[in-house]
């Protein structure tokens, strides 16, 4: 309704020869610029026509397949069967679920399946790190890809204990540990020395101020009560300490969350001519955002527009 009136009133000065206030043509322009900027986020990023779309650098062809949002993701990962090319999971193996939730309150993950594709060179090698895509909105905010390695939990809820394997001072499974409020956690020594694990909080029991040894190849149990995240570390004769983390979560009813089998883009690739790649980056940014585009920068500078 406002522009409608403002509009009348232009007309109206306009029939009678008397100038227009500027503070009207302002507030006009205004309007105008709002209205094209909702159009424009209207027809953007999960809906845009370009996803599917091939664009060409100086090397690589890359692509966005699609675009979500969720506020939880989680996936499993398997033990591969050696020497399996393809890598195949080994039918005796030990299957590990992981979940990965936004930092802070008022975040969603969003999931970029993107290809990259090399047509060109004899071979091309592109490292994938949090430097290897750049995703804008229309505020120029710019948004790096989450390294999933860090940012990952080892998902034990629903399992009133998680084991976490330590051997020569090194936490190696289950560094990251997710578990429910209630539930227990056990060390499980691999090694045939003393093993080490020290809370940064004192005040959890698991030994005087927060510390405790691990006789060889025994193992020790503590269940937590409190939700809230823990840091520690882990380390054997030597002293040298490993850092590992532990999330006490209360349950939750099941939610917004994707569950799928996924391929990240992450680390290096070795891509022979006629040869690509296909993955998710996982973004975080606030809820609801639209992008404008995706900047690509590993083994070639390319945009994605949306």
């Amino acid at each position: 309704m406002i522009f409608l009136r403002l509009t009348r009133k232009l007309q109206a000065s306009n029939t009678m020869a008397v100038p227009i206030p500027r503070k009207y043509v302002a507030i006009t322009f205004a309007v105008l610029l709002a209205c094209l900027a909702a159009a424009a986020l209207m027809s953007c990023t999960s809906e845009s026509s370009t996803l599917g779309q091939y664009r060409q650098g100086r090397t690589l062809h890359f692509s966005v397949v699609s675009v979500e949002r969720t506020s939880e993701l989680r996936y499993a990962t398997c033990d591969v069967l050696e020497g399996s090319t393809p890598p195949v999971c080994d039918p005796v193996g030990e299957e590990r679920q992981w979940s990965i939730s936004p930092s802070a309150p008022g975040l969603e993950l969003v999931l970029v399946r993107a290809k990259v594709e090399n047509h060109t060179a004899v071979s091309a090698i592109i490292n994938v790190g949090r430097e290897a895509a750049e995703l804008r909105d229309f505020a120029n905010a710019t948004f790096s890809p989450l390294p999933v390695s860090e940012t990952a939990w080892q998902d034990f809820r629903g399992a009133e204990e998680a084991v976490v394997r330590i051997n020569q001072g090194d936490c190696f499974d289950g560094t990251r540990a997710l578990i429910d409020v209630g539930s227990s956690v056990r060390w499980q020594s691999e090694s045939a020395e003393n093993q080490v694990v020290a809370f940064e909080d004192s005040s959890v029991a698991v030994g005087p101020e927060g510390k405790v040894d691990i006789a060889p190849e025994s193992s020790l149990s503590y269940s937590f009560g409190q939700e809230g995240t823990y840091g520690y570390a882990c380390s054997g004769e030597d002293g040298t300490e490993r850092p590992a983390a532990l999330r006490v979560a209360a349950p939750v009813a099941d939610g917004d969350y994707i569950d799928r089998t996924t391929r990240f883009l992450q680390g290096s690739f070795e891509m022979q001519r006629g040869h690509g790649v296909d993955g998710f980056l996982i973004f975080e940014a606030p809820v609801g955002t639209e992008f404008r585009d995706i900047r690509w920068r590993a083994g070639d500078s390319i945009t994605f527009d949306f």
